[in-house]
């Protein structure tokens, strides 16, 4: 385990960053330019996350054709993407997918309805996070899958697909929407109007709507026919190929408008309110604080100003709900509640444990039930050059990097999970800071 030893900044930061495509849109596109008739071209597709690159890893194993057409200076890269017409190459394979929730969901919807054999695996934790919601949807539809060790998580394998042709499937959405963006991205491959309903809540529905924005530029249109109930349109001629460019990523943005938020001032470019991200609205939370934050056509600014605490529902951003309840410690006085987050508990590793554990090491004064956290304000009082622990989770070492931007000493242990999404981050942490 390779440790980094962050020392209490002691400057404003005054930074204007392009920061690498997003992970949530590039794990979508990847896939669906994959099976499109044609060849697509994708601009500023992250090269500095894993994810991202276990997705193209996959990719190539099931024989599609990638072709790295030219390389960026903020670790993206563009990619000539020949797309299979969903006729995939390799009718048998064995997909090894990491900790990306998003590849192996993605990826099972689509092959599930594909006329081949596909095992999908990964690391321990990913054979602890849920899938059952997702293969019971796909079942459905005719999908033969197996559990190859416990029911209802991963590994699985699929079998060659036969429609059983029922004009509506259901599925929950209240523990990731991500089974809900597979369904979607997987349905096109039927060639005929189908419908999803949500039989409970859908959590996190920012990023189904980027989902339906996705397939319509690859040809496919999903409406919305009813609340929770969705229409996927039959296209013949499945999905388009298209030429594209990733958005900089919303959720890598967080950490730095949080510095911001903090001490000094940042601009992020080409990020805006009309972003098909979420995350876009984490600087409206940071408003909410008390920071002084600015929306334009192509970028979004946030200066510092004093923090209060606040009482906050981040269903819709879950993963930038982590950034918040770090920041709450360096608000002026209070407790900080956020709500909606019972998502947590089902992401890389279970955060509401994980952020209680780490904040309460520091000292601050913290309480969580199965779908909030509440976080006081400790920011004359946080002890100083404690080990923060990530449990292999990028996000926890990203957000507790600000402990040190606070003005405190901090050790974020094995700093090199960050690699999951964004694997340069403690390189431009530092170039801001020294």
């Amino acid at each position: 385990m390779i440790n980094k030893e962050l020392k209490a900044v002691n400057k404003a930061i005054n930074i204007e960053l392009d920061l690498p495509g997003s992970k949530s849109i590039a794990n979508r596109v990847l896939p669906l330019a994959a099976f499109a008739n044609g060849i697509s071209i994708l601009h500023n597709v992250p090269d500095v996350g894993e994810d991202v690159q276990l997705m193209l890893a996959a990719l190539g194993t099931l024989g599609v054709k990638i072709e790295k057409i030219a390389v960026a200076d903020n670790g993206c890269s563009s990619y000539k993407i020949h797309g299979c017409g969903a006729n995939i190459l390799e009718a048998n394979a064995e997909l090894f997918l990491g900790n990306s929730g998003t590849s192996i969901r993605f990826l099972t919807a689509m092959l599930a309805l594909c006329d081949g054999n596909y095992t999908m695996t990964g690391i321990e934790r990913m054979k602890e996070r849920p899938i059952k919601d997702l293969i019971d949807a796909l079942s459905m539809l005719g999908a033969k899958i197996s559990y190859l060790e416990n029911n209802g998580y991963p590994p699985i394998k699929t079998a060659p697909f036969i429609d059983n042709a029922i004009p509506e499937i259901a599925i929950s959405g209240k523990i990731s929407s991500q089974y809900l963006t597979g369904i979607l991205m997987a349905l096109p491959l039927l060639k005929r109007d189908i419908k999803v309903r949500i039989i409970d809540e859908l959590i996190s529905r920012p990023y189904v709507d980027i989902t339906i924005a996705l397939l319509k530029k690859f040809g496919i249109i999903v409406t919305e026919v009813e609340t929770n109930v969705f229409m996927v349109m039959a296209n013949k001629d499945g999905y388009n190929a298209v030429e594209y460019i990733v958005e900089p990523d919303a959720s890598s943005a967080s950490y730095f408008l949080a510095m911001a938020a903090i001490n000094g001032y940042v601009k992020i470019n080409h990020l805006s309110e009309h972003s098909l991200q979420g995350d876009k609205n984490f600087a409206k939370t940071l408003k909410m604080m008390g920071a002084d934050v600015h929306y334009a056509d192509d970028y979004i600014e946030c200066r510092s100003n004093k923090l209060q605490a606040i009482n906050v529902n981040m269903e819709d951003m879950p993963d930038v709900a982590m950034t918040i309840a770090v920041l709450a410690a360096f608000t002026d006085f209070g407790t900080t509640t956020i709500s909606g987050i019972s998502s947590w508990k089902v992401k890389e590793t279970d955060r509401l444990q994980a952020i209680y554990n780490e904040l309460t090491k520091l000292g601050v004064e913290v309480s969580y039930t199965n779908d909030s956290i509440s976080v006081r304000s400790a920011k004359d009082n946080l002890k100083q050059n404690i080990g923060i622990d990530t449990y292999n989770d990028h996000r926890m070492a990203m957000c507790f990097s600000l402990v040190a931007v606070a003005g405190h000493d901090v050790v974020i242990n094995d700093y090199r999970c960050v690699g999951k999404t964004f694997a340069n981050y403690f390189d431009i942490f530092e170039k801001i800071y020294n």
